[in-house]
């Protein structure tokens, strides 16, 4: 059996290894535009490589029932096993799985030399420019396979090779594909003043539409020079909806009548400096610009104290493809069955990022892309 996957990605690398161990007698190879395989593995976690999430909840991802009824197949302690057996060994923090080398260099090397091991031919610097009949036609010449497996990227992280320009190949041999954007992004504000930038805190963050809650997460937030980042504000990225506005509470494990006293007893310590005892100086600033009357600010208090936990912010959009970590968008499932083979050509699979399938930060693209590959892998 011959079998051609697009795509040097997680979860091609990830679907050609367990095709391998299942199947040593079969060819496979991979092709992959670029010089280096897994260039956005590279990235992930800091470097240090979140492969995985120990819960690997539905609800962290765009289509929960779809993912839902693959992951009641195949669960996340199977994930891990299955990454047992290829010989990663694992480090947990708390639901959040890494390699136990902590590095995604190092993955990344090991994924290679298991890739060599099993004689994978892996074709680098090799741009696919159509797909037609059962052949991969590339800039160098025409290959022909019993099955094709697409596992190419989004949009997202184009510095790393991720350009969507594959999805127009699909396009021209009749698949549908949604309209894509980019997620776990920042989200940019026009009311986030440049005097923040680089300023972190916790917070509480609500992203609400026409007065209607839809998104609450805390986490650690960093004000930019226009918007906002960090994990939470990715998260709520992937729920973003022109039109709509996020609400900070600073202080989300504190009601307003605590924080009004301990900003009471700041004031009587450092009449003029009573907010830095609990902000940093530019966000001590921004927040007293917000009440001009110096001379009755012992009476301010109480709103002050209600507008940290209240801070509005309006969101004018998100940051573009390459401040994203992923791609929300792709071919649409409806073009794909229970086991990610194509409706239209028997011979086609998908894998990975290409599907209208993303995640939430901490390892659940990842866990999609190992996911993924252990059903078609299993199919085939």
């Amino acid at each position: 059996m011959e079998i051609g996957i697009i795509g040097g990605s997680a979860s091609g690398v990830f679907t050609a290894l367990l095709l391998a161990r299942k199947h040593p007698d079969w060819r496979i190879s991979i092709f992959e535009k670029e010089e280096k395989l897994c260039k956005k593995v590279l990235a992930t976690g800091n470097g240090h490589c979140n492969i995985m999430n120990r819960k690997m909840d539905p609800k962290g991802f765009n289509h929960p029932e779809f993912v839902g009824a693959l992951l009641q197949r195949h669960p996340a302690e199977e994930l891990l096993e299955t990454l047992r057996e290829l010989g990663i060994a694992l480090l947990f923090h708390g639901d959040l799985v890494y390699p136990l080398s902590y590095s995604a260099a190092a993955l990344v090397r090991f994924l290679c030399s298991l890739l060599d091991q099993h004689k994978v031919s892996i074709h680098l610097g090799e741009r696919v420019v159509g797909v037609a009949d059962g052949k991969i036609q590339t800039e160098k010449g025409k290959y022909p396979f019993d099955q094709i497996v697409y596992a190419f990227g989004g949009r997202s992280s184009p510095q790393l090779g991720s350009d969507g320009s594959l999805f127009q190949i699909l396009e021209r041999n009749g698949y549908s594909v949604t309209p894509q954007r980019p997620s776990l992004c920042p989200l940019k504000s026009p009311d986030v003043p440049k005097s923040l930038f680089g300023v972190r805190h916790e917070a509480k963050v609500e992203l609400t539409y026409h007065g209607q809650s839809f998104f609450s997460e805390e986490g650690e937030i960093l004000f930019k020079k226009d918007g906002v980042s960090g994990i939470v504000i990715m998260n709520a990225s992937a729920h973003y909806k022109p039109g709509c506005v996020m609400f900070l509470d600073l202080f989300p494990s504190m009601e307003e009548e605590e924080l009004a006293q301990l900003l009471h007893a700041a004031y009587r310590s450092s009449p003029n400096q009573f907010l830095q005892a609990i902000l940093e100086k530019p966000l001590a600033d921004f927040v007293a610009s917000k009440f001009q009357k110096k001379a009755q600010i012992l009476d301010e208090i109480p709103r002050i104290a209600h507008f940290l936990k209240h801070i509005s912010l309006r969101i004018s959009g998100l940051y573009d493809y390459e401040s994203s970590h992923v791609t929300r968008g792709g071919v649409r499932l409806e073009e794909v069955n229970e086991n990610l083979q194509s409706i239209r050509h028997s011979n086609e699979w998908f894998v990975g990022e290409c599907l209208d399938i993303d995640g939430l930060c901490g390892g659940y693209n990842l866990g999609w892309a190992i996911l993924s590959a252990k059903i078609v892998s299993e199919a085939l």
